[in-house]
């Protein structure tokens, strides 16, 4: 049960991070609308992208160049996947352009879900310690 809470939570934060982006490169395009076949798309990235997330899991190994491997071969791993559907839907260009473009975006999105997770673990964190404060502080 707590695999599948942790593999929603993903799933919220990289689709939410992959529409923001999407969101962003259609603005830029200078389209007013994001057409409608790209929101079932951008679940199905977000599908994709999440289970190599809940899959390749960064773990703390106590080396730093071990986690920071782990980060690149994360980010490599999810690049990948969104070249693959980046080509399938259309997103891209088949060329250095749109490879470019797709590492940006992919960027974007690890940056948008890592800062929301370190929020949201930092609030978490701070709400133990002070039921903890408030039980423990006679």
């Amino acid at each position: 049960m707590k695999r599948l809470a942790e593999y929603i939570k993903w799933y919220m934060y990289i689709t939410t991070s992959i529409l923001v982006v999407c969101a962003i490169n259609v603005t830029s395009e200078g389209m007013d609308v994001v057409p409608a076949e790209i929101l079932g798309q951008v679940l199905l990235a977000g599908l994709l992208t999440t289970l190599v997330t809940v899959f390749i899991r960064i773990r703390e190994y106590g080396k730093r160049i071990i986690e920071i491997l782990g980060y690149i071969f994360h980010y490599l791993a999810l690049y990948a996947v969104m070249l693959v559907c980046g080509k399938w839907f259309g997103w891209i260009t088949w060329n250095y352009k749109g490879w470019i473009v797709m590492a940006v975006d992919v960027v974007v999105v690890y940056l948008i879900c890592f800062g929301v997770y370190y929020l949201v673990d930092l609030k978490q964190a701070n709400d133990i310690n002070k039921k903890l404060k408030e039980k423990y502080d006679d």
